[in-house]
């Protein structure tokens, strides 16, 4: 069985206002609940986040999508469940990591290259 990781916080919870104060306090980000029940079709689903307690996330994503979610307990090594989602703070092996921040890695030019190009964008500084 094929995972798929997803991160919480600007790919599933909104995260409109930053960390804050680590409490979940936006919304769902538009599309979610039918991706990830797209995603569980054909592959596990495990939800990759710092923040804690894992319990409320899963809370958090149980209610907002309708879509069992678990918190891990630290003993799993693997996820291969499709029936629910697994929240974690641990980064499981996966086929795919889906995430708001990532920069995809071919070589290493054209990362570092990716990273200047994002921090530029955010700080609005000329590139290095």
């Amino acid at each position: 069985m094929a995972t798929v990781a997803v991160d919480f916080d600007g790919v599933i919870h909104s995260y409109e206002e930053g960390w804050a104060d680590g409490t979940i306090y936006g919304g769902l980000v538009p599309g979610t609940t039918s991706a990830l029940r797209n995603l569980m079709r054909g592959f596990a689903v495990y939800v990759l986040t710092c923040r804690t307690p894992l319990e409320h996330v899963a809370k958090w994503i149980t209610l907002a999508t309708e879509i069992p979610a678990v918190a891990d307990q630290g003993t799993l090594r693997f996820w291969h469940e499709r029936d629910r989602i697994l929240v974690t703070g641990r980064k499981l092996p996966a086929i795919a990591y889906i995430d708001d921040r990532a920069v995809a890695f071919r070589d290493w030019g054209r990362a570092l290259s990716d990273v200047a190009a994002i921090h530029c964008a955010a700080t609005g500084r000329a590139r290095p």
